[in-house]
């Protein structure tokens, strides 16, 4: 189906736009066959609106004659041909109705003779240039879905470095805490296990609500809390009007990962991880802040924020954004999202 079709309005601009179109054909018309303004209009207006459906006609053959892997001559020799077939069906349509005003309008049909060879040109030009306007159409089209492709192909790559990274550190964890506390550990195999399940089953999912990301969020602070016991301390403050906005699945987890490693873990008295989820207009926002030791040993640029910075541009481009701030020991990361609601 061509694309005016699915939507009225610009199915009614285009045909506005072949009401210009007729006016001019109406004035080359009466002025090389001295027609009367009555003589132009019986003629201008079925000939105008006969091709302006015929200048639509190039969405199907534009689309079965590609540009690339075609002969330059057989390619220009193919829509020439169409332009002539259809300027002599709107030529044929032409004499028709100036035959069929005759009786009303003595002698048009003779007067329109020498108006022919400039409605034949015109109609030639017009649908040629029809043709090389749908190239730009699909060229567009084509540009822009292959965009979308390669945009969600990155976000499922990304996506999928998630879920192992977190297991191998999730497992280390497990490991060294088998020679401490062997029912910790067992308890941690059995939180990882759920976290896992549920964030598989959300991964599905290009995008989820505020609401689930934040419970797959708590799953996995209940893993490392049996690690970390009470050097790990949480504080929320979400507002009620984030939870129905839809973000990124597998988008707030790595965040908080980061500040479990690259924080709490580094820290001997540990310390509190302070969630903020707030709406501000149409945005978004979201941050988290945690303790940080700066004589430690530690590289903030790790697959975690490196991850969701590259996640939120392949899925927002420039409409969201991260900014990380670090001052007096203490260390924030702040998304701005669009909102989108389920």
């Amino acid at each position: 189906m061509h694309p005016l079709f699915r939507n009225w309005r610009f199915f009614l601009l285009y045909l506005a736009g072949w009401c210009l179109m007729g006016a001019i054909l109406g004035l080359l018309i009466s002025a090389t066959g001295n027609l009367t303004m009555a003589e132009t209009a019986a003629i201008t207006g079925p000939v105008t609106l006969v091709l302006a459906f015929m200048c639509l006609s190039p969405w199907y053959t534009c689309r079965f004659l590609p540009v690339r892997g075609m002969k330059p001559g057989g390619f220009v020799l193919q829509h020439l041909a169409a332009s002539v077939v259809v300027a002599g069906g709107v030529l044929l349509v032409a004499r028709l109705v100036a035959w069929a005003f005759s009786e009303i309008l003595p002698g048009l049909d003779d007067r329109f003779r020498g108006s022919a060879p400039v409605l034949t040109a015109m109609v030639t030009m017009i649908y040629l240039l029809s043709i090389a306007l749908h190239y730009v159409v699909i060229e567009a089209q084509g540009s822009r879905r292959s965009e979308l492709l390669a945009r969600e192909a990155q976000l499922k790559a990304l996506k999928a470095q998630v879920n192992p990274h977190f297991l191998f550190n999730s497992l280390n964890s497990i490991s060294a805490l088998t020679a401490v506390d062997a029912g910790r550990a067992r308890d941690m195999c059995i939180r990882l296990a759920d976290f896992l399940r549920t964030s598989l089953r959300l991964g599905e999912r290009g995008s989820i609500p505020f609401r689930e990301e934040m419970e797959l969020t708590r799953m996995y602070l209940d893993v490392e809390q049996v690690r970390f016991g009470v050097r790990l301390r949480l504080s929320e403050d979400i507002s009620e009007a984030c939870y129905q906005c839809e973000v990124p699945a597998l988008l707030i987890q790595p965040l908080v990962e980061n500040a479990v490693k690259h924080g709490i873990a580094l820290i001997d008295e540990g310390g509190e991880i302070a969630l903020r989820g707030w709406r501000k207009q149409d945005v978004l926002m979201f941050s988290i802040t945690n303790p940080f030791d700066p004589d430690a040993p530690s590289s903030r640029n790790g697959i975690g924020l490196e991850n969701v910075r590259q996640r939120m541009e392949a899925r927002y481009g420039s409409a969201a954004r991260m900014e990380i701030e670090t001052e007096t020991r203490q260390f924030r990361v702040t998304l701005q999202l669009p909102v989108r609601t389920a």
